[in-house]
C-alpha cells in the first residue's frame, strides 16, 4: 500500500511504500534505542519514531500489521471494549486504555526503549478507539508525515 502516489511526484524520498518505511523506521528506531551509533535516541524522540513506526506498520499491513493484531488480541483477553464487565477490570473501553497510555507517556520514569513501547502501542491502541474520537488525531498526523515521506 501506498500513502503517497507510488512514483515520486511530491514525495520527498521517491516512493518508498510504507512497507518500505515500515522497514527503515524499525531499523532506525532499534539503532537509535540501542544507541551504539553516531545518533543516540533519548525518550521523546524515541517515542515520536516508535509512534510513526507503528502507524507505518499498520498502514503496511502483511507482515507488519502483526503487532497490531497481537496489541487488538491481548486488549479482547482482557475484556476491554466489550462493554460486558466480564475482564479482569471490569468496564473498561478503549478510550481507558488510551488514556492509561497517555498517563504513562507523561508521567512514567521512561528510558528510550520503555518510550519506544510505549509509543508503538499506543499507535495501534489509538486508532481503536474510533474515528470520531481524540486519539485519531496523533494518527492522522503520523500518516501526513508519512504521506510526505514518500510512504
Amino acid at each position: 500500500m501506498y500513502l503517497a502516489a507510488p512514483s515520486s511526484g511530491g514525495a520527498v524520498f521517491g516512493a518508498v511504500g510504507a512497507g518500505g518505511i515500515s522497514l527503515a523506521l524499525a531499523v532506525f528506531l532499534y539503532f537509535g534505542v540501542k544507541g551504539k551509533g553516531k545518533i543516540r535516541l533519548n525518550e521523546n524522540p524515541a517515542m515520536v519514531f516508535a509512534f510513526l513506526a507503528g502507524t507505518a506498520f499498520s498502514a503496511a499491513g502483511a507482515i507488519w500489521a502483526h503487532p497490531e493484531r497481537i496489541a487488538q488480541q491481548g486488549l479482547t483477553g482482557l475484556g476491554v471494549g466489550t462493554g460486558t464487565g466480564t475482564g479482569i477490570f471490569g468496564a473498561v473501553g478503549i478510550g481507558a486504555v488510551c488514556l492509561v497510555l497517555l498517563a504513562l507517556i507523561l508521567t512514567a520514569p521512561l528510558t528510550p526503549g520503555r518510550g519506544a513501547w510505549l509509543a508503538l502501542i499506543s499507535a495501534f491502541v489509538f486508532p481503536a478507539a474510533g474515528q470520531d474520537t481524540i486519539w485519531v488525531a496523533p494518527v492522522e498526523l503520523a500518516l501526513a508525515l508519512l504521506a510526505m515521506a514518500g510512504a
